[in-house]
């Protein structure tokens, strides 16, 4: 059965139509009770773009598993996943919160449809990953779980951002002090189920966004009022930056590991080389795959000059956050603006230049969740009330799709000697290169 099952995913991935095959992955017990879904892996040969060939477990590639079913439990969730192989552990992790997995329109969006929309889709187009490990992986497995002879230390959950129904699951096992990853599995979300937590979340038929959610349909650009979101209280146009573009970023973490997505330009050595439209990254593509063989265009031409950085301080639902808006320009003076806000600045890490890969990352969109985080993170950060947003804007205030143009988000930190100085650093798509490097001055804001 499990071959079979592998062969439909096969099909899927070769043919890239998914309609017919991606329904005969998932098994819908109908009435609440259960929903299970078909879990799939994939092989160095399905995925040879795999950036984590240099830092998983040996037993990657031989660890399989053969489904997961989502049980009711209240108003939270037990995840039971069944193993292929005789002898491994059936896994149960209980008392999960899918909720906070939902994209959600947040309370500042909500009587602004076109905000409502934008929303929506872009949580649903950027990763949500969440991690349990240490006390959290404890207190929802109760006991020790092995896959294919390796204790499991660590399990995470994503939902990834190609439609709403591409889920994926990781085992990780100690090695030598290190959680490695020995399991990947990718399954489809049982589609009622879906439908039917989106509605408890927003109070609104999934229908009305399933051509945006499950077919990746672009929203039209247009004014993004910002104003439904916060009110501002101050404002200062004349903060001090500096740019450092004409230097490499550091390649370590993420970014060493993901060197091998990145296409065009094939020489760089400063991260203005690939300041042209003509960059080009190995897309994200079912079921949830980094590949090559479709390269992803770009405008990342727009960030040529950042010309001038404004910082707002804004009321939104009684709480004062602080905004930044950068002004960028083409070299044909064509202007976008980068804002980004909700974030308390002064709980950012402190890091040096060299440590930047670790700095905090926030994907675009309105009230979105980070791309990775631990479980009481997720569960403490509500989608509804997150103050958080990252958007582009051109020079009338009209969305820009950040998948267009070919960012996914600020990736931020304090400097290590100076608290006041803000590291603005531009995560390309996918997040597979930093693709620029600004200091704000927050002195006197």
């Amino acid at each position: 059965m499990k071959i079979t099952y592998a062969l439909v995913f096969l099909g899927l991935i070769i043919s890239c139509s998914r309609e017919t095959a991606l329904d005969q992955l998932t098994t819908e017990v109908v009435g609440n009770v259960s929903n299970i879904a078909v879990l799939t892996e994939l092989s160095d040969t399905e995925y040879p773009d795999n950036p984590d060939v240099m830092v998983r477990h040996d037993k990657y590639v031989s660890s399989v598993m053969e489904s997961i079913e989502f049980v009711e439990s209240g108003d939270k969730f037990d995840l039971v996943i069944y193993p292929t192989n005789e002898g491994d552990d059936i896994v149960r992790m209980n008392g999960i919160a899918m909720m906070e997995f939902m994209p959600t329109i947040p309370h500042c969006a909500k009587d602004d449809e076109y905000m409502s929309l934008i929303s929506i889709v872009n949580q649903e187009w950027n990763r949500n990953q969440v991690k349990w490990d240490g006390d959290a992986l404890s207190n929802v497995l109760p006991s020790d779980y092995t896959i294919n002879g390796e204790k499991i230390t660590r399990i995470d959950l994503a939902r990834n951002c190609l439609n709403s129904y591409l889920w994926e699951l990781f085992f990780y096992a100690d090695v030598e002090g290190k959680n490695k990853v020995f399991y990947h599995g990718w399954f489809d979300f049982p589609h009622s189920l879906y439908k039917s937590l989106f509605k408890k979340r927003n109070g609104r038929d999934f229908e009305g966004y399933a051509k945006y959610m499950e077919d990746w349909k672009n929203p039209e650009n247009k004014l993004l009022n910002l104003a439904q979101i916060r009110t501002v209280v101050s404002s200062n146009s004349d903060v001090k930056f500096e740019s450092f573009n004409d230097v490499m970023y550091p390649l370590k973490g993420e970014r060493k590991k993901k060197n091998i997505e990145i296409i065009y330009p094939v020489d760089y050595t400063k991260m203005s080389d690939f300041h042209t439209d003509s960059a080009l990254f190995a897309t994200f593509s079912v079921p949830g795959f980094y590949n090559r063989n479709e390269p992803r265009t770009t405008q990342l031409g727009r960030f040529y000059e950042l010309s001038d950085v404004a910082f707002n301080k804004g009321n939104c639902d009684g709480d004062v956050i602080a905004e930044i808006n950068m002004r960028f320009e083409r070299e044909n003076g064509e202007i976008t603006h980068f804002v980004f806000a909700g974030i308390d600045l002064n709980t950012l890490p402190r890091l040096s230049v060299e440590e930047a890969n670790s700095g905090n990352q926030y994907s675009m969109g309105i009230g979105n969740h980070p791309f990775y985080e631990d479980v009481l993170s997720h569960e403490e950060l509500s989608s509804k009330t997150n103050h958080y947003f990252g958007l582009l804007l051109d020079k009338d205030g009209n969305w820009l799709d950040s998948h267009t143009v070919g960012i996914d988000g600020p990736l931020l930190h304090l400097d290590n000697n100076d608290p006041n100085l803000l590291h603005v650093w531009l995560l390309s798509f996918e997040r597979h290169a930093l693709v620029g490097h600004y200091t704000v001055q927050l002195d006197n804001l």
